[in-house]
């Protein structure tokens, strides 16, 4: 996990996009869908549900992403 994964996922959770996010950084949105999986595979819990469309956060998501935005400021 490093500080570009989580503006990443910032990024993406803010926009509810991975594509959005994915532009924000000058990257594909798969490679966006990948680092937020390895993010996910490194916490060991799921942040995105992605079976939903759009997709949606998860509860552990929500929290992660409020403790994110308070390291990213």
């Amino acid at each position: 996990m490093n500080l570009e994964t989580l503006y990443l996922y910032c990024d993406v959770i803010r926009s509810n996009s991975f594509s959005l996010g994915a532009a924000a950084h000058q990257i594909s949105q798969s490679a966006a869908s990948q680092s937020v999986r390895q993010l996910e595979q490194e916490l060991g819990v799921q942040l995105i549900d992605r079976t939903k469309r759009p997709f949606m956060v998860t509860r552990e998501g929500g929290v992660f992403y409020e403790a994110c935005q308070e390291m990213v400021k």
